[in-house]
């Protein structure tokens, strides 16, 4: 289906007679919508049947490897919220080295409600990076390895302000196993 899906953007894209015909947008959202359709290796990692209701609300990131756009943040913490037809309101908030907050907000898509994968954007419809529920508390929902679409991204949350390090410490293995770059975990509380 995915291949389909590109081919159609392809085929939509080449359809115009003429370059300058076609509106400014249409590379970005072409991309987008790629960027949608677009798989990890890292999929096949993901928790299955996640009850989506129950990981909403606000996690507290424990560790992360540390990433361009969280640079320089501490206490960072993702909230998510239930905005209807199918989405979900990512709210991402820290604390930069001089003390202020910031704060960024995007949409999240469940492509497959029986995988832990959400496609986050925070320029919807252009650009979608995967999220994985790579590991999560089945019967509190209080703690969650979450992984990116490369060994680069990785976070471990916890809804309180620590997490057993019983339980981080699994989380670390099964992400080392699953071929993220752990060592490059680090605090940033």
């Amino acid at each position: 289906m995915r291949a389909g899906i590109i081919f159609l953007l392809f085929l939509s894209f080449c359809s115009s007679p003429k370059k300058e015909e076609r509106p400014v947008w249409e590379p970005f959202l072409i991309f987008g919508l790629t960027s949608y359709a677009s798989t990890s290796p890292f999929d096949s990692f993901a928790e299955r049947e996640i009850d989506f209701s129950r990981f909403l609300g606000t996690w507290n990131e424990m560790q992360r490897i540390d990433t361009s756009f969280q640079s320089g943040l501490s206490r960072s913490r993702a909230t998510y919220s239930d905005i209807g037809n199918g989405q979900i309101g990512v709210l991402n908030q820290g604390t930069r080295s001089d003390g202020g907050t910031t704060a960024q907000n995007g949409i999240a898509l469940v492509p497959d409600p029986k995988v832990g994968r959400l496609k986050v954007s925070f320029a919807f419809p252009f650009f979608f990076g995967d999220f994985l529920i790579l590991r999560i508390d089945r019967v509190n929902y209080q703690t969650a390895l979450i992984g990116g679409p490369t060994e680069n991204f990785l976070w471990i949350f916890s809804r309180q302000e620590s997490i057993d390090p019983a339980i981080e410490t699994s989380y670390i293995e099964y992400a080392k196993g699953a071929g993220y770059r752990v060592a490059s975990l680090k605090r940033f509380r």
